[in-house]
C-alpha cells in the first residue's frame, strides 16, 4: 500500500537535475572563484540558455513549469558548484509578487543583499541594476545604481574576507516587488539547498584529498581520525540533501508543515555547510588555509549565504515558533 506521504523525490526529478548538473559542472569550475567572485557574462548567458532562471515560471511565460523539488535539486548542484549569490537571488526572484513592478523583472541580473535598520549590505555584481534584499521580516526587490530613485550611493566595504564584493547603502527606495510569507519560504529553500550543496562538494573535496594525501608512507585517509572526519561529514551531507528535498516535496504537496521542513531544511544545511567546509580546512591541513588552494572558498561561501538568508539563529527561532503547526 502506498503511502499518503511523499518523502523523496521521483526518478524523473532526479534524472533531470542530474542531467542539469552534468552541463553545470563545467560550466562552473570552482576554480573560477580564485579570479572573480562573480560570474562572467558567458557563463551567466549559458546559465540562462540552460533555463536555471525560468525553471518554476510557467511555459506560457518562458519558463519550463515546474515545481519546488527540480527548483530545490538544481539549487544543489548549484550550491556544489559554489554559484554566485546573484545566480540564487535571480532563481529566486522568480516567486517576487505578481506586481507591475514584477513584471519587468524577466530577463534582469539581480544582485543579493541584506538589510539591517538604515543599513545594507550588498554582493556587488557590475551586470545587475537590481537587487533582492532580505530584512528580518521579509524581502523585496529594488533599484540600484543610476535605476534607483531615493537611494544613497554605494560604499565598498569588502574585497576579500567573504569571497565577494561588498559594498554598504543607507536606504534603499520603494521596492518594485516584494515577497509575502509563502514566497519567502522559496528563498530560504533555495538558500537551504545551495548550502546542502556545499556541504556535499566538501565532503567530495575532503574524501579525495585524504586517498591522495600520503603520510608516513601511506594516505592519511588510513587513519583513524580522518575516516571518522569523513564519516561524519557525509552523515550530514546527506542529512542536509534529505532536509532539503523533503522540504521540497512538502511545499508541493502543500503539506501543513511545510514552512516547518523548509526552516529545518535551512538549519540543517546550513549547519552541515559550515561543519563540512570546516572539517575539509583541517583534513588538508596547512594547505587548507591558504589563499591558492580551494577549501576556504567553500567555507567563505557557506558564511556568505548563512548571512544572506539571516542566519543560522533566526531559522531555529521560526522553527520553535512553527513547533504548533500540528
Amino acid at each position: 500500500m502506498e503511502s499518503a506521504i511523499r518523502y523523496h523525490p521521483s526518478p524523473d526529478q532526479l534524472a533531470l537535475a542530474s542531467t542539469i548538473e552534468e552541463s553545470l559542472v563545467p560550466l562552473l569550475p570552482i576554480s573560477r572563484l580564485h579570479a572573480s567572485p562573480m560570474e562572467d557574462g558567458r557563463t551567466w548567458s549559458s546559465l540562462d540558455e540552460i533555463g536555471i532562471f525560468g525553471i518554476t515560471a510557467s511555459e506560457e511565460a518562458g519558463g519550463s513549469g515546474l515545481g519546488a523539488v527540480e527548483e530545490a535539486l538544481i539549487a544543489i548542484a548549484l550550491g556544489r558548484q559554489l554559484a554566485a549569490p546573484s545566480v540564487l537571488a535571480t532563481m529566486g526572484a522568480a516567486h517576487a509578487a505578481p506586481t507591475a513592478g514584477a513584471a519587468a523583472l524577466k530577463g534582469r541580473r539581480i544582485a543579493a543583499g541584506l538589510q539591517r535598520g538604515d543599513r545594507a549590505v550588498v554582493v556587488e555584481d557590475g551586470a545587475a541594476d537590481l537587487v533582492l534584499v532580505r530584512t528580518p521580516s521579509g524581502a523585496g526587490i529594488y533599484a540600484t545604481g543610476a535605476a534607483a530613485t531615493g537611494s544613497a550611493a554605494s560604499r565598498p566595504l569588502d574585497r576579500r574576507l567573504w569571497l565577494a564584493d561588498l559594498s554598504e547603502c543607507d536606504l534603499f527606495g520603494e521596492p518594485l516587488a516584494r515577497f509575502d510569507d509563502s514566497r519567502l519560504l522559496r528563498l530560504r529553500l533555495i538558500d537551504a539547498a545551495a548550502l546542502s550543496g556545499i556541504a556535499a562538494t566538501a565532503l567530495d573535496m575532503a574524501v579525495s584529498y585524504a586517498r591522495t594525501r600520503e603520510q608516513f608512507g601511506r594516505p592519511i585517509g588510513s587513519f583513524q581520525a580522518i575516516k571518522h572526519h569523513c564519516a561524519n561529514m557525509a552523515i550530514s551531507a546527506n542529512c542536509a540533501r534529505d532536509q532539503v528535498s523533503f522540504a521540497a516535496v512538502a511545499v508541493d504537496d502543500q503539506r501543513a508543515d511545510a514552512a516547518l521542513q523548509v526552516e529545518c531544511a535551512l538549519w540543517v544545511a546550513g549547519s552541515a555547510a559550515l561543519e563540512n567546509a570546516g572539517k575539509n580546512i583541517q583534513i588538508h591541513g596547512g594547505i587548507g588555509f591558504s589563499d591558492e588552494a580551494d577549501p576556504h572558498l567553500l567555507l567563505k561561501r557557506a558564511q556568505l549565504l548563512i548571512t544572506l538568508a539571516g542566519g543560522l539563529e533566526a531559522a531555529n527561532r521560526r522553527i520553535a515558533e512553527a513547533g504548533s503547526w500540528q
